[in-house]
């Protein structure tokens, strides 16, 4: 086993010199990985949660260009599937053993060899081409806009293609992932990120004015718990049949993670109503 660690420990230090090139750094800072994403590594290592769960935390690294994989030297796999000795590397980047530039690098190198396959929708990659056509607008600001919008689509849909949906009346939930915050007071924020889409043929208005008049909720199985913030602006969303936007909501006053509760979000709107099941990282 030690020998095998150290050999891992290596693989993983050469691949990142290698593709350092292609390794996504943004304006020249240290790379940012959500804290959820470390958590899933530590528990999938420990055999917690299933591979579909973590590839979901190395899609989410994809799709925000945190990881970039050419799509001409992908190998594209009809199913997620992972060798069981990589989850010793996931663990060692759980408890700091290794960088989260080490473990970017590494996974990078495994997905392009081939060694892990990550499933994935072609058409879903961002195109730079689509990019270029906005280098014909005249204005810098008109240029940016366009970049802006086509970058925004992409994420969008690519949120969506690795997300769970869920149906209340015309508007579908697509539950893209949740992550848990500990404040220096010890307690827990817990934010839920969905892309909600309107699939019938007019305006739906989502409402939430207040906390005590608000038609969502976060449910621990026994108790109603209220939201903290959400993106709805001045307390509703409007949305326009099949424009997906995303929304998050975050829950703090009344919320003590309890992992042997069974949570869930809940929607109460006149147009549809119903509970999506949250299992929180």
């Amino acid at each position: 086993m030690k020998l095998l660690k150290t050999a891992i420990l290596s693989f993983v230090a050469i691949s990142s010199i290698f593709l350092v090139g292609i390794l996504q750094v943004i304006y020249g800072q240290q790379l940012e990985i959500p804290s959820w994403i470390k958590n899933n590594a530590k528990w999938w290592s420990e055999g917690k949660i299933n591979d579909s769960d973590f590839i979901k935390g190395i899609q989410y690294l994809i799709q925000n260009g945190i990881m970039k994989i050419p799509i001409s030297s992908t190998n594209v796999a009809q199913s997620n599937t992972i060798p069981t000795w990589i989850r010793n590397n996931a663990g060692w980047w759980a408890t700091g053993t290794i960088t989260d530039n080490d473990f970017v690098s590494g996974i990078q190198y495994l997905i392009q060899t081939g060694i892990i396959n990550i499933k994935q929708t072609q058409n879903l990659t961002q195109n730079d081409s689509d990019i270029s056509k906005c280098s014909q607008l005249k204005s810098a600001a008109d240029i940016e806009t366009c970049q802006e919008e086509i970058k925004s689509d992409y994420k969008i849909k690519n949120s969506m293609s690795i997300a769970t949906p869920y149906t209340f009346g015309p508007v579908t939930f697509y539950y893209v992932s949740n992550h848990i915050d500990h404040t220096e007071e010890g307690k827990t924020i817990l934010t839920v990120h969905f892309v909600v889409k309107n699939t019938g043929n007019s305006e739906i208005t989502m409402s939430c004015p207040r906390q005590n008049l608000c038609n969502y909720a976060l449910s621990d199985g026994q108790k109603e718990i209220p939201y903290a913030t959400n993106t709805l602006v001045y307390g509703s969303l409007t949305l326009l049949p099949n424009i997906p936007k995303f929304l998050d909501w975050t829950f703090y006053e009344g919320f003590d993670y309890d992992p042997t509760k069974n949570y869930s979000f809940l929607i109460k709107e006149s147009w549809g109503s119903g509970a999506i099941p949250l299992v929180l990282q």
